[in-house]
């Protein structure tokens, strides 16, 4: 078969084969590289090894993966409800966008990592700290997003949606809401692994408990294994999180230009 062919065969491939195959083809790379250099396993383990390691802490890292996603929920629904509120404040009352933009962009620009052992000294080794950080990491996107699809609408659609009659509210529901959904979304998918980022930070900083807690563990024990191990399942979970994300949008927001083409 000739180069032209071949690239061809592989242009026609469905997309999941293509992403499958190149995954295939990096692990097999680590697993016979790592053991054709004789790389300690506690330097790089091979993947073979992170899959036994994997399936031998299932039942702890459940446990440990179900309390660092509890914070993780906690602090992205309180991020949703309050960056929302904040959008809706700032499009309807003008004179406060620039203070509340300004603040909260300059807020966004310190470093979470610096300020997480401040929220233990003050919330403890509980779940407090932990939602805290979470909710800072994902209010950003989530009201940035929000502002623009509750903003960004033409005074056009706006002054005939005036002049049919129709009130504050509900322009607010049929237009400015349904207009903002999508973006909304769109948010969430960039504040979901924000937030998951935000509940590791506060484990790894002071926890007892959480996915941080367990690759710390594993890490001063030299157990490299676990730790890749750990890092398979918080990609599972942040993977399912925005897979359920754009399954809604798929399902409730086929209006979209996007989704119609």
């Amino acid at each position: 078969m000739s180069m032209s062919n071949s690239v061809s065969v592989v242009a026609r491939m469905p997309s999941w084969l293509k992403i499958g195959g190149g995954l295939l083809a990096v692990l097999l790379i680590w697993e016979f590289g790592v053991k054709a250099t004789d790389v300690p396993q506690y330097i790089l383990p091979p993947p073979s090894e992170v899959a036994i390691r994997w399936w031998q802490t299932l039942p702890a890292q459940i446990y440990h993966l179900s309390m660092t996603g509890l914070t993780t929920l906690a602090g992205l629904a309180l991020a949703t409800v309050i960056g929302v509120l904040l959008a809706l404040l700032v499009v309807y009352v003008r004179s406060l966008r620039a203070v509340v933009v300004s603040v909260l962009a300059a807020f966004n620009g310190i470093p979470k990592v610096a300020i997480a052992p401040l929220f233990v000294v003050w919330f403890g080794l509980g779940l407090e700290a932990k939602i805290l950080l979470a909710f800072l990491l994902a209010l950003f996107p989530i009201f940035v997003n929000s502002l623009t699809g509750l903003d960004e609408i033409e005074s056009d659609v706006l002054d005939l949606s005036r002049l049919a009659g129709g009130t504050r509210m509900r322009i607010f529901r049929k237009i400015r809401l349904m207009n903002a959904i999508p973006y909304i979304t769109d948010a969430l998918k960039v504040a979901f692994p924000l937030a998951l980022v935000g509940s590791i930070v506060g484990e790894f900083i002071g926890g007892n408990v959480g996915m941080g807690y367990l690759i710390l563990s594993a890490q001063f024990n030299l157990d490299t294994s676990l730790v890749f191990a750990s890092l398979v399942s918080i990609t599972a979970f942040t993977s399912l999180g925005v897979g359920l994300i754009a399954a809604y949008e798929n399902a409730f927001l086929k209006w979209r230009p996007s989704r119609r083409r």
